[in-house]
């Protein structure tokens, strides 16, 4: 009698020996996710764009929801904390209800709130008559032609990608073969069992998918409803709308101090009684110190807004915005009408420019080569035709200056009067300005100290037998800022890094990270440090990040990842996501994300893969800089299971630079891959 023989591996089944092959690795010290092999579909989009997998991090990790958000404690789980998945039927509706952004230098749109994609087609969902969605099983519609202003074009338009990633035959569209990179029969919904890791531990540049870091720590330890608060003070007396002394505005480091937002402050100083100002404006930006940067150090290219430098007073992100309008008439043919905003004070801005017929439309330094002279802005080219009307946004290389000039143009635009200058409080992180006058000031019988150094005639003045207001020892106006969600919504969601820079220096001001967290969701918070710089913002997110999490620290030397010295794992950025996702500000982190193929920076998804089943169901960070792409955020896949995914790929210096474009179709499939699972 034969008695048969069996192989063990055959009579258990794929998951089974998966998750004893991982036990039995770290039983034994050994990381068997370590080198763990790519998804085939992100392997194959790898290959033809010529990137090495030593080039690219990879996680993507199944995570689960705890039903008790405050406890770590709590067995019973619910399915999902992301927000609910758009519908591939309302993707356009959802998708023309988000600002469009069609410039890169474009600033973030100036909002109180902001709706969620996902809370938008939930309200869309109610307003329709219930039906079925056959579209879920099926491809997603092709996204609608991107504006022609804008600056990177459908990747599958782009003929880099067409002939260095796709190789696409003539009778073939990019689709199809785009297919070819997504073959639409990975797997059959099923959930992934374990986490996928690929060289996840390997220290990378990560460019702006670092702006997740002190965004989910400021809102862990400031909270949602955080506010920044701008106060004007005054020194000396008022009488008849007029005050004797000097106006002074202390900046509270306020990420988007608008020239909106600007005006409702000095409208609230006039309302307070003050009109005309027999004396200086004072600008106070100490709460910042030593954090100028050369705005050419990074790219050498200073006029762009992501290189504008943080400031205690930041008014307007430091930056011009500029309307270039062709007058059609026969008389001023050839001519462009310009108009600015914010308006300059002592500063001349030229009213027009000469179009010419040759050139392309771009960026302001491409198109118009404009320089920031001593006294007044200059163009070194026409504005060509292709433009039409356009609008291009200039960064001005001095934060104190530009605040200077604004502020005196604003008091002025609003009927109010000012017979001295504006000056900065003279203090160490002064770069430009002169300082504030520190002359002792007057004393009055009544025992209050008037800053009088402006008046001409000190003696008429205090000789005037009217009622006096005696300076005030605290604020007469606080104007409060945008809450923190939305602050961290526009930061996230448009990648602006100024605001980042705003927000990281904000952190040791208001909280101490070996304290526990704060949970009265007050909106004003005490200020906990005089002054804060970058060796005091970096520590405290180190600190946090020892006290909460479990990976090393990344290497920091900004907040928004515009840097080449920083450093961070996949790893990394896993651990800080799975942290957040059961975390009590959760709703407002993951809402503060792009939806791929819908808003943010990660809308063109939808074009590059106009069949991913991520499009509607991915909330992600997209970073991109010369060298490097990024993704990071979460994905609920159609199993019902909810991911982390994080992918980040370096180009390698021994070879040909990276093609961003090309690397961003890999992380586009790592996303559709996952949503499929």
């Amino acid at each position: 009698m034969t008695v048969p023989r069996y192989n063990f591996c055959d009579l258990l089944p794929a998951k089974t020996l998966t998750k004893m092959a991982t036990a039995i690795g770290l039983c034994l010290g050994i990381s068997p996710l370590l080198y763990a092999q790519l998804p085939a579909p992100v392997e194959a989009a790898l290959n033809r764009a010529h990137i090495s997998t030593d080039d690219i991090s990879l996680v993507i990790m199944p995570v689960t929801a705890t039903a008790d958000n405050n406890t770590t404690t709590s067995t019973k789980t619910v399915k999902s904390r992301l927000p609910a998945v758009v519908p591939l039927n309302l993707v356009q509706k959802v998708k023309a209800e988000q600002p469009d952004l069609v410039d890169a230098d474009e600033l973030p749109p100036e909002l109180e709130s902001t709706a969620s994609p996902s809370k938008i087609a939930a309200q869309k969902l109610q307003t329709q008559p219930a039906q079925s969605n056959p579209a879920e099983k099926k491809t997603a519609p092709a996204s609608s032609t991107a504006s022609q202003n804008k600056s990177s074009a459908p990747a599958h338009n782009n003929p880099a990608l067409t002939q260095g990633l796709i190789d696409t035959p003539a009778h073939e569209s990019a689709s199809d073969a785009l297919a070819a990179v997504n073959p639409s029969t990975v797997d059959d919904n099923q959930p992934l069992a374990y986490p996928l890791r690929h060289l996840s531990e390997l220290p990378r540049t990560p460019a702006s998918t670092m702006k997740l870091i002190p965004t989910f720590i400021a809102l862990d330890l400031l909270g949602p409803n955080f506010v920044w608060v701008t106060q004007a003070y005054h020194t000396g007396f008022i009488s008849a709308n007029t005050l004797y002394g000097d106006l002074i505005i202390k900046g509270s480091g306020d990420p988007k101090l608008t020239l909106q937002r600007l005006n409702k402050l000095l409208e609230q100083v006039k309302q307070a009684g003050i009109q005309h100002i027999k004396g200086d404006i004072v600008l106070d930006s100490s709460v910042f110190q030593g954090v100028t940067k050369d705005p050419a150090a990074f790219d050498n290219d200073p006029l762009r807004p992501y290189n504008a430098s943080p400031d205690g007073l930041l008014v307007n992100f430091s930056t011009l915005e500029l309307t270039a309008v062709p007058l059609l008439n026969d008389a001023q043919r050839g001519t462009a009408k310009l108009y600015y905003k914010p308006l300059m004070a002592d500063y001349d801005l030229p009213t027009t420019l000469p179009t010419a017929s040759l050139g392309n439309c771009s960026s302001a330094r491409s198109s118009l080569a404009p320089i920031w002279q001593a006294q007044g802005l200059k163009f070194n080219k026409s504005l060509p035709t292709s433009c039409g009307a356009r609008t291009f946004y200039i960064a001005y290389p001095d934060a104190k200056d530009f605040a200077k000039r604004v502020v005196k143009g604003q008091w002025l635009s609003l009927g109010n009067t000012l017979s001295g200058s504006i000056k900065f409080l003279g203090l160490g992180n002064t770069v430009a300005g002169d300082m504030i006058n520190t002359e002792t000031p007057l004393k009055t019988s009544a025992g209050t100290y008037l800053d009088m150094s402006s008046s001409t005639d000190k003696n008429a003045v205090l000789a005037q037998s009217v009622s006096v207001l005696p300076a005030s020892p605290l604020p007469f106006v606080r104007y409060p800022s945008l809450p923190l969600s939305q602050q961290i919504f526009d930061i996230n969601h448009y990648s602006n890094n100024v605001m980042t820079e705003q927000l990281t220096l904000t952190l040791p001001l208001f909280s101490d990270p070996s304290a526990a967290p704060d949970t009265t969701g007050h909106a004003i918070k005490p200020q906990k440090d005089s002054y804060s710089n970058y060796t005091k913002a970096l520590g405290t997110i180190n600190q946090w990040w020892q006290k909460n999490l479990t990976t090393p620290a990344p290497v920091m030397s900004n907040g928004s990842g515009l840097c080449r010295d920083c450093s961070v794992t996949a790893e990394n950025l896993a651990d800080l996501l799975q942290f957040a996702y059961n975390h009590r500000y959760f709703d407002t982190y993951v809402n503060s994300l792009g939806v791929a193929g819908i808003s943010g920076t990660i809308t063109e998804h939808a074009e590059r893969l106009p069949s991913s089943a991520a499009i509607g169901r991915a909330w992600i960070k997209t970073g991109t800089l010369n060298n490097v792409t990024s993704m990071a955020g979460y994905v609920h896949g159609k199993s019902g299971q909810d991911y982390i995914v994080v992918g980040i790929i370096n180009g390698s210096t021994n070879q040909a630079p990276l093609n961003t474009y090309e690397a961003r179709y890999v992380l586009d499939t790592m996303l559709d891959w996952t949503a499929k699972h």
